[in-house]
């Protein structure tokens, strides 16, 4: 196989979810962690830079929820100063904890967060037995520990979630993982298909043929249909889920880690990416994936398409995290964004949507007969390119898309550059970098973020 053919898949985001890690420390060891070398080594968060961000999103209603992890963030004595402000900021919709769950064990304990203010877990089980989850996690008693969590868990209004890592060592055991998660009151479960970040080269022999793992997965699916479980699966060609293709959801939360993270996370790729209509939702495969199995180019069966592909090189905008009747009562756009274009001559164009992440606001816009544009607003910046520089940000477009006239487009960037500069008064901000950046260590003490 060639590496060059391995062309990068955008990932898609959900950017109304924030995820912050408050720290690196773990009582497991998994097999498959994805950040083992960076264990008590990679820092958390900063509180102030948190709060910062939670006072910014009262204003700019960035974000409707956010999720606290790590490492296993409930070792953290500080996770509760998290919690409270993250609450009492009064801008967040929910707050999801990442776990475990071996702490939730302790019925007090898990009182005291609920009070603090979760109302979602997130609980990791990979095992559908003690012996294999044990075995997994590399310690004794956790299977026993994550269940009693579950147990206590159900004497609270919380919303209970599982993951499960699909990997070469439980691909038998998903069905038997959902009759435990649904005996103990979980009503959604999500299946994440095993992704390298350190071991690129699959040296532990981790990685699972789909076409071993599926029959298992599909069954597990099944349950979780019968049961009245809302599933989701990530990372798994959507060709290959059958009925069960509309589980997929591949986007992962806004997340603030330091910025090595992002150098080492797997990308993707799929042979029939420009004819096949699920290309848009389906990542494919991981590149570790291709190199260790191949492209599975006769497993692979791509749905014709029905509308032109275009190569994605932006952001995508992931499915909100949430059941039909609750998206439907949730407040929908980004007022305070919106108002920055409020005015725009009908006849100069029309803004479609908002995208916001922390980096970038991007709007969307159609103008003359069937064009459009992203206008983007991102930190300002006197060294990067710009089109604008107001009080705030750096003003740019790209993405220009269908027929139009010269003057037809100035006049729009000219609307839209007015009314931006007219009303940036600082109120709301873009983080220029990618993530936190992780200073040098100092003698034996843990590196510093910023």
């Amino acid at each position: 196989m060639n590496d060059s053919a391995l062309r990068d898949q955008v990932h898609p985001t959900r950017f109304r979810d924030l995820a912050v890690t408050v720290d690196f420390h773990c009582n497991s060891a998994c097999t498959f962690c994805i950040v083992q070398e960076g264990m008590n080594n990679y820092r958390g968060v900063p509180f102030e830079r948190f709060a910062a961000i939670a006072d910014e999103n009262l204003r700019s209603h960035k974000y409707d929820r956010v999720i606290f992890t790590g490492g296993e963030v409930t070792l953290e004595e500080s996770l509760f100063q998290f919690v409270t402000y993250a609450r009492n900021s009064g801008g967040f919709r929910h707050v999801r904890l990442q776990t475990n769950g071996r702490k939730l064990a302790d019925p007090a304990f898990t009182r005291r967060l609920v009070d603090a203010g979760i109302d979602e877990f997130f609980v990791s089980i990979h095992g559908d037995t003690a012996e294999l989850h044990d075995q997994i996690t590399q310690r004794p008693g956790s299977f026993d520990e994550l269940v009693r969590g579950l147990e206590n868990l159900s004497a609270h209004p919380v919303r209970r979630m599982t993951n499960t890592v699909v990997h070469r060592t439980n691909v038998k055991a998903f069905e038997g993982i959902v009759e435990v998660a649904q005996s103990h009151g979980v009503i959604e479960m999500e299946f994440w298909n095993y992704l390298p970040m350190e071991d690129h080269d699959d040296e532990a022999n981790l990685i699972a043929p789909l076409t071993n793992g599926l029959p298992s997965l599909l069954g597990a699916l099944d349950r979780c249909a019968e049961f009245g479980i809302r599933s989701v699966t990530k990372y798994v060609p959507q060709c290959m889920l059958g009925a069960h293709g509309d589980t997929l959801d591949n986007s992962q939360p806004d997340t603030i880690i330091v910025e090595t993270f992002w150098d080492e996370f797997p990308r993707f790729a799929c042979l029939y990416e420009a004819e096949c209509e699920h290309s848009e939702e389906c990542l494919g495969l991981s590149h570790d994936y291709v190199r260790k199995f191949g492209w599975e180019e006769t497993t692979l069966t791509p749905v014709p398409r029905t509308r032109p592909w275009t190569p994605r090189d932006v952001g995508v905008q992931g499915r909100p995290d949430e059941s039909p009747a609750e998206t439907a009562q949730a407040p929908g756009g980004h007022p305070a964004w919106e108002a920055l274009l409020e005015g725009l001559p009908g006849d100069a164009g029309r803004m479609i949507r908002v995208q916001l992440s922390r980096n970038e606001a991007r709007f969307s816009l159609e103008f003359g007969e069937g064009a459009s544009l992203d206008l983007v607003l991102a930190s300002r910046d006197e060294d990067a390119p710009a089109l604008l520089r107001t009080t705030s940000f750096n003003v740019f477009y790209s993405q220009v898309n269908g027929s139009y006239e010269p003057p037809h487009l100035e006049r729009l960037l000219r609307e839209v550059c007015d009314r931006i500069e007219a009303r940036d008064d600082g109120s709301l901000s873009l983080d220029s970098r990618k993530g936190l950046v992780q200073l040098k260590r100092e003698r034996n003490e843990r590196p510093q973020v910023v």
